[in-house]
């Protein structure tokens, strides 16, 4: 059985800036990561602009739309995605995309929960990033890729030593 970890929730939102001002002041939280159409608060969720989220999830299935109207995502990391991958595969969900590389370097899958929220299981960053590095990319390489600064690249790569 694969390890699979509990993450965070991610809402789809129309505006990223509003929304990103919206719970900055109102709730003070801390921003972890800001790539700019995805932005993750520290010890809370994740905000996704809803257009660049349909198009990285259903582009290639469903010609860039989705056919939910749902704008949560459940998101879950594994350091074991192809056990993952293959345990999805012989379940009966249903299936939005396979084990895929996104843009930003990280292997994501993405399958419909009974209600038909999305559900994703992601390797971690810092797994990421570690395999990036064995790979023979360069901390410079890594952190334009995976748009992590060049200081958290080396933080984690010392970390991973």
């Amino acid at each position: 059985m694969p390890n699979i970890q509990y993450s965070m929730v991610v809402l789809f939102v129309e505006d990223i800036d509003k929304s990103k001002k919206f719970y900055q002041d109102l709730f003070s939280l801390e921003i972890e990561h800001d790539f700019g159409e995805n932005v993750s608060f520290k010890n809370a969720f994740c905000l996704w602009q809803k257009k660049r989220a349909d198009e990285i999830i259903f582009k290639s299935q469903r010609g860039g739309t989705s056919n939910t109207n749902k704008n949560v995502e459940l998101y879950f990391e594994s350091e074991e995605m192809e056990v993952v991958w293959e345990k999805i595969q012989k379940s009966s969900v249903e299936i939005i995309h396979g084990l895929k590389e996104e843009p930003w370097g990280q292997r994501t899958l993405r399958f419909f929960d009974p209600d038909h929220f999305i559900v994703e299981v992601a390797e971690p960053l810092d797994h990421v990033v570690i395999r990036m590095a064995k790979a023979g990319a360069s901390e410079a390489e890594i952190s334009h890729k995976t748009q992590l600064s060049p200081q958290k690249v080396r933080d984690l790569l010392k970390e991973a030593n």
